[in-house]
């Protein structure tokens, strides 16, 4: 644009000229240019005065050019996707804290530990019973099966949380990466990217919890059983002389 102006201009002032130098040439006799050189000079400030309105025109083109710029990369998406992480979590940990099982996420885990099992000392110090041992497997086989149980819920929530919820915050954020625009629109996407790994990350460890609850109940089970029995054989050699062979328990 600038350009084009000057270049107007400089043609304006040489058909200025030529048309004095042809008027001086054509009427020698009759005409007299009193004023050519101030007329010139007039023209040639036209084409400078010109020339400086292009240059300003270019400036204020590039000025607004990069505020349009600012401003695209300023703007922040209408709403940003967070997810469910947290609430996704806490269900779980619900689900394993309502479990008959021993699981990390119990209340009380310590005095319901001491409920669930005993010790070698505490099976001496009150031996047990053929009644009470049969009770004693029937909580066992309780316990397993809850452990189990709880562990395979809380993958059931998780899996169905995959397929739900995050699948459809996943295909959200693919559609707003392919839409991004401005610096701070790829900050937040790039933010929402991190926060969903933190919280695959969270789950993750929720599961290996999990599981180290099942592990936990099934090592401290056979702890107790094993407990139990070596205490009941100590007792029974200690005290009797004879093998009983009447009030047993069916198992």
């Amino acid at each position: 644009m600038k350009r084009r102006l000057k270049v107007a201009a400089l043609a304006l002032v040489a058909i200025a000229c030529v048309s004095v130098v042809s008027v001086r040439q054509s009427r020698a006799q009759a005409v007299y240019c009193t004023n050519c050189a101030s007329e010139i000079t007039q023209l040639l400030n036209l084409a400078r005065l010109v020339d400086q309105l292009g240059t300003q025109g270019s400036i204020l083109q590039t000025n607004t050019n990069q505020f349009q710029t600012m401003t695209v990369n300023t703007t922040p998406w209408p709403s940003l996707e967070w997810g469910n992480g947290a609430a996704n979590i806490q269900s779980v940990n619900t689900a394993l804290a309502s479990a008959n099982s021993l699981s990390f996420a119990k209340t009380g885990l310590a005095a319901q530990f001491g409920q669930h099992y005993g010790s070698y000392d505490s099976y001496l110090t009150s031996p047990a019973t053929s009644a009470a041992f049969a009770a004693k497997y029937q909580q066992w086989s309780t316990n397993a099966n809850a452990s189990v149980l709880s562990t395979l819920e809380a993958g059931s929530l998780q899996s169905g949380q995959i397929g739900g919820d995050e699948l459809a915050l996943i295909n959200r954020l693919k559609s707003q990466t392919g839409a991004v625009q401005g610096n701070l629109e790829a900050l937040q996407t790039l933010a929402q990217v991190g926060l969903l790994n933190i919280e695959q990350l969270q789950k993750l460890r929720q599961l290996i919890l999990a599981d180290t609850s099942l592990k936990a109940n099934a090592i401290q089970t056979e702890a107790d059983q094993s407990a139990s029995q070596q205490a009941a054989w100590r007792t029974f050699i200690k005290t009797q002389t004879t093998i009983p062979t009447s009030g047993g328990a069916r198992f």
